[in-house]
């Protein structure tokens, strides 16, 4: 069913009404999980346990949303040794859905959207989901394009370094972010080259940029990278 425009302006501005809409069309249970802080302008999920089916009407409310401040979508879930071949493949059929590539592609998509329509939106977090490097390329689209994030986060995410390089350039480019989070990202001084080269862009810009890992190579690559006395340094923890 095509949603009317003026459905769509409604349900920009109302997440609750939109989403339990959306799951009345495909005949779902809205979760209590997602509209547990929507009056605070909040969707913080624990991914691990929505089905496949339950995404798409979060998905498909979230991408045209306008009243959201902060929104973060987690994975604790870890994955099996390879050690014990026939636990680990019990446990591979366990894995959530938002793990797998179709969900984390839509996610991301979902993200792009809102981030290029969204005037409130300020705290953007992923974490411990295996995002591809599709889903980092769309996430900068609407990144790139967004105004009003201050905050970015993809922590415990093992991006790597090429996916950190993907980032770095949408982070560069943005405007408003000043804070981002990278603990756990697997990365090595190859990546935190990348990220240095931003945080210099920066301070050339007269910028505060803050970042956080506990990653040794990104906190020693970082740390000595050479600051501009105007520009604040990079808060480290």
């Amino acid at each position: 069913m095509i949603e009317s425009v003026q459905v769509r302006q409604r349900g920009a501005y109302d997440f609750e009404t939109h989403y339990d809409n959306l799951c009345a069309l495909q005949d779902s249970c809205p979760l209590p999980a997602v509209k547990a802080h929507l009056s605070q302008g909040v969707l913080d999920l624990n991914g691990d346990r929505i089905r496949a089916n339950d995404w798409m009407p979060v998905l498909n409310t979230l991408r045209i949303n306008k009243s959201l401040e902060f929104v973060a979508i987690r994975s604790y879930y870890t994955p099996p040794s390879d050690e014990n071949e026939k636990k680990a493949l019990i446990e591979k059929r366990k894995t959530p859905s938002v793990r797998s590539k179709e969900i984390t592609y839509r996610m991301c998509k979902a993200l792009k959207e809102c981030l290029g329509v969204t005037p409130t939106l300020t705290c953007l977090e992923i974490q411990g989901l295996p995002l591809r490097e599709r889903d980092l390329n769309t996430l900068m689209k609407g990144l790139v394009k967004n105004a009003t994030l201050n905050h970015f986060s993809l922590e415990y995410c093992r991006i790597g370094d090429t996916g950190l390089e993907i980032v770095c350039k949408g982070i560069k480019n943005s405007t408003s972010i000043n804070s981002v989070n990278f603990t756990g990202c697997s990365l090595s001084a190859k990546g935190a080259e990348s990220l240095a080269k931003v945080i210099k862009w920066k301070t050339l810009c007269k910028v505060s940029f803050t970042v956080k890992s506990t990653d040794p190579n990104l906190v020693q690559s970082v740390a000595g990278n050479p600051m501009e006395p105007e520009a604040q340094s990079p808060d480290l923890d």
